[in-house]
């Protein structure tokens, strides 16, 4: 229990963090009014309006985010849909149903609250000071890093805590039957062994040849296979912070000044190695068992002085904390703040190696302590980090120059519309080009920093008055403390290719095309013969599939798995046949069956998945009722088009 909690409270504190940003991702709390503006309403709750602008800066930021988790395997054309954008809308509608709950409910956080919450978060809970004191212009600056002031960030947590409380006892666990998780496993974990006679349209592709004309019939029904974006070759900047530092020079005269003054921030604290033997008691012990404790742990305390060598044997024997006792009560180095207050206080006070005492009383119980190694603070030299203290110099002096400069490149890229010389001139920053640019985000780069990834810059760089004028848009805040200003220097508009230069192409799909449709036919009539008795295709293989493996296991597709598990298994061998589109045909004998058998382990873990299953469901049935309630109007609607 005592190691426990000393060597998991960062773990612990981690998971706090990620109760407590998650929805602020997408959202913002306060985004609910800083996106209102004057455009049309996607939505309403009990009377709240959700603007379009705010649904659009919404979807942005998922687009974004999504780039970021995915990386180059980011579809930014499937992330960033109408139908995306609906759901997106249900978030800021299920978000602005709980702010209407929770004002309506009149619940209220305190501000004690709020504090102890943000203390939790690991970033924040490092900013102390050697003297034990919290370092609020650190505080501040990391929250500016954050995009936002201090007070919006606290206002956010509120919010947070307060959407906490409306969804108190919501979606707990409400189920846990063994019998019923063992079925799903048993099923979710079944093995089908099968064989699959596979044709392909690449063997039929010889026997495909379109005429000339078929190919230009088959590119003139399919023009939309042939047509190439919108693409413009531009000029972009871009002021972040490394082009900000690189303005800003510190002087070794300043780097040490700094690391007088603050020494402390460069060493090591001492730190110490300890065994213990801990006699527990419960967080409400009475006298009785307080005294008992007490008594057999200075029982022990002289059994230990008499034969020190022994305290390891001991502490395996008698020691009541599980995750130290097998070591011998051996609890490895730890600094005066990685143990609790009495424990660390009697440890840091003693003198040398092999001293011992007890009984220590900390919340846990009562501790016999020997002391077994000692590791002196270390002060690092400033040569050492010199280096480190100029970049950390740079950083702080970059964050306070950021506002401004960024309020210069506003007003530049503005007022010199047709170049970007000025702009970068006096904010030293590079010029940049580039060729064949779409309107889809090049999914290689990071949204946050690289224009050409943003989704947000390049629907500015392809607006109509950007493609008519050439002019240099207005500065895009693509990320925080990332600013960037493109121009068009040409365009050309989306077109069709000619059929001069489409013809490979159309030949190519048409040659697909057919050699899939003479596959298809060729697997359907070899299944027709099986059925009959009459003829055998020739079987690959016998190989296992399962629900969880992935696409192309063993060789066998997706869609082939997915046939799989639809047949039934009364009757084996039981035959099936599946189109492959574009690929061919696939003929599928199911010849047996082997359900999962869970151990406990994974029966705990199946548990664990239906109760977060039924927690979805139980949130989602509350959500409903508070639409029900309250109230929601969606107004924004599907693009008729984007149905077809």
């Amino acid at each position: 229990m005592f190691d426990f909690v000393r060597k998991h409270t960062k773990l612990l504190q981690v998971i706090l963090f990620l109760l407590i940003f998650p929805s602020f991702v997408l959202f913002g709390i306060q985004g609910y009014d800083r996106f209102s503006g004057n455009g049309g309403l996607a939505a309403k709750v009990d009377g709240v309006p959700i603007s379009m602008q705010q649904l659009d800066e919404a979807q942005r930021n998922e687009v974004a985010r999504m780039q970021q988790i995915l990386g180059p395997a980011a579809d930014v054309k499937s992330l960033d849909t109408p139908q995306a954008k609906l759901r997106t809308l249900d978030g800021l509608i299920r978000q602005t149903l709980l702010q209407v709950a929770v004002r309506k409910q009149h619940l209220m956080v305190s501000d004690s609250q709020v504090q102890q919450a943000i203390l939790q978060i690991p970033q924040i809970a490092a900013l102390r000071k050697p003297d034990g004191s919290f370092d609020v212009e650190a505080y501040r600056q990391l929250i500016a890093a954050q995009g936002m002031t201090t007070a919006q960030f606290e206002a956010q947590v509120r919010e947070q805590l307060l959407l906490q409380q409306a969804m108190s006892g919501i979606g707990e666990p409400v189920i846990e039957s063994k019998a019923i998780a063992a079925q799903l496993y048993a099923w979710q974990n079944q093995k089908r062994r099968v064989r699959v006679a596979l044709y392909q349209a690449k063997d039929f592709a010889a026997q495909v040849q379109p005429t000339p004309a078929q190919v230009e019939a088959f590119y003139k029904d399919h023009a939309k296979l042939f047509q190439v974006p919108p693409q413009a070759d531009i000029q972009y900047v871009v002021l972040d912070m490394n082009a900000v530092r690189k303005g800003i020079t510190v002087t070794p005269a300043q780097a040490k000044a700094y690391y007088t003054q603050h020494i402390a921030q460069f060493g090591t604290p001492e730190e110490r190695k300890a065994s213990h033997i801990l006699i527990a008691l419960p967080p409400q012990a009475t006298p009785a068992q307080e005294q008992a404790a007490k008594a057999k742990a200075e029982a022990i305390l002289a059994e230990v002085r008499k034969d020190p060598a022994q305290f390891a044997a001991i502490a395996r024997r008698e020691s009541q904390d599980p995750g130290s006792a097998p070591q011998g009560g051996d609890l490895g180095y730890f600094t005066r703040s990685g143990m609790v207050k009495p424990f660390a206080d009697a440890v840091f006070a003693m003198k040398k190696v092999g001293e011992i005492v007890g009984p220590v009383r900390s919340q846990y119980g009562y501790h016999i302590i020997e002391l077994t190694g000692i590791k002196p603070a270390e002060q690092k030299p400033f040569a050492q980090v010199e280096g480190e203290i100029q970049a950390q110099l740079q950083n702080q002096e970059a964050q306070k120059r950021f506002p401004e400069l960024s309020d210069k490149f506003s007003s530049m890229v503005y007022e010199d519309s047709r170049s970007f010389d000025q702009v970068a001139a006096k904010l030293h920053l590079k010029v940049e080009t580039a060729q064949n640019v779409t309107p889809t985000p090049d999914a290689s780069g990071n949204p946050k920093l690289d224009p050409l990834a943003s989704a947000r810059f390049l629907q500015a760089l392809f607006s109509n008055n950007s493609i008519r004028d050439k002019r240099n848009i207005a500065a895009v805040e693509i990320a925080p403390n990332v600013m960037a200003s493109g121009r068009i220097v040409s365009y050309r508009a989306a077109r069709t290719l000619p059929f001069a230069q489409a013809q490979d192409k159309a030949r190519e799909l048409l040659v697909q095309q057919q050699a899939a449709a003479l596959a298809a036919k060729a697997g359907e009539d070899a299944l027709q013969a099986a059925r009959e008795g009459k003829a055998q295709p020739a079987w690959g293989a016998p190989v296992e599939v399962s629900q969880t493996q992935a696409a192309q296991a063993n060789g066998v597709p997706a869609a082939v798995v997915n046939a799989v598990f639809h047949l039934p298994t009364d009757k084996l061998p039981a035959l099936t046949g599946v189109v492959l589109p574009d690929q061919g045909y696939a003929v599928v004998s199911l010849d047996g069956v082997t359900n999962g058998q869970p151990d406990p382990e994974q029966l705990r873990a199946q548990q664990g998945t239906m109760n977060q299953l039924l927690s979805q469901a139980v949130t989602d049935a509350y959500i409903d009722s508070l639409k029900k309630h309250y109230g929601v109007e969606v107004l924004y609607k599907i693009p008729a088009q984007a149905n077809s």
